[in-house]
């Protein structure tokens, strides 16, 4: 996937709650890969996710986290923050309990591409380690499909 990214002369960026850098580090282990990831936010606590992601406190304060308003704001503030083309973001709860209502292995994922944002729900099973990992998976996924997406 970097080297469609790196053909297409994308630059990508991360913005991680859940996943606290496993993405950005699974995009880093390929050769090259400086070519095209510029960086990326880890905003495990909430307030980073303000601080750091430009996420509206006062939203996050009335909402919480794990949503599809936090998960698109996160996705355009990595963008915005790592002058990236194309940012990635998560935002969600692996357990063992649930967080702001939320119950285990709701996960939001956020996607800026060339300034159009969008965000989808996800909702997976197993302990803590498998629903992280699956995050991370799905993540790649969705931005070696939004690649597919018309222009």
């Amino acid at each position: 996937m970097i080297y469609r990214y790196r053909d297409r002369s994308l630059s990508l960026a991360t913005c991680e709650s859940i996943t606290g850098g496993g993405i950005s580090w699974t995009l880093t282990m390929v050769p090259g890969s400086s070519e095209v990831f510029r960086g990326g936010l880890i905003t495990y606590a909430s307030s980073l996710k303000a601080q750091l992601a430009g996420v509206d406190a006062g939203f996050i304060a009335r909402h919480g986290v794990i949503n599809e308003q936090t998960a698109r704001q996160m996705a355009a503030g990595a963008a915005r923050a790592c002058a990236a083309d194309v940012a990635v973001s998560v935002t969600g709860t692996a357990g063992p309990t649930g967080e702001d209502g939320v119950a285990p292995g709701v996960v939001w994922l956020g996607l800026s591409w060339l300034g159009t944002v969008r965000a989808r729900q996800l909702r997976l099973e197993g302990g803590r380690d498998a629903i992280r990992q699956a995050t991370i998976e799905e993540s790649l996924g969705y931005l070696l499909k939004a690649l597919t997406w018309p222009q």
